[in-house]
């Protein structure tokens, strides 16, 4: 299975809830990330290169049309 980025947030907070919003649509995704994750210290603050959210490269259009929709300007 081929993974694609979709978007790139600045933390763990607006990536978890995209994935929240996109599993509601029955699109998987993941969330790749350097911190530490949502619990620890690194959840809370934006990172430098941000938090990546992958989907199988099936669903990207309509992952993208979701996200453009709900975290336009994110």
């Amino acid at each position: 299975m081929q993974l694609v980025k979709v978007k790139n947030f600045p933390d763990r907070l607006y990536a978890e809830r995209a994935r929240q919003s996109l599993d509601m649509e029955g699109i998987p995704a993941l969330i790749q990330s350097i911190d530490i994750g949502i619990l620890g210290a690194g959840g809370v603050v934006g990172l430098p290169q941000g938090v990546d959210l992958l989907v199988p490269a099936e669903f990207e259009e309509r992952a993208r049309e979701l996200l453009s929709d709900l975290f336009d300007g994110v």
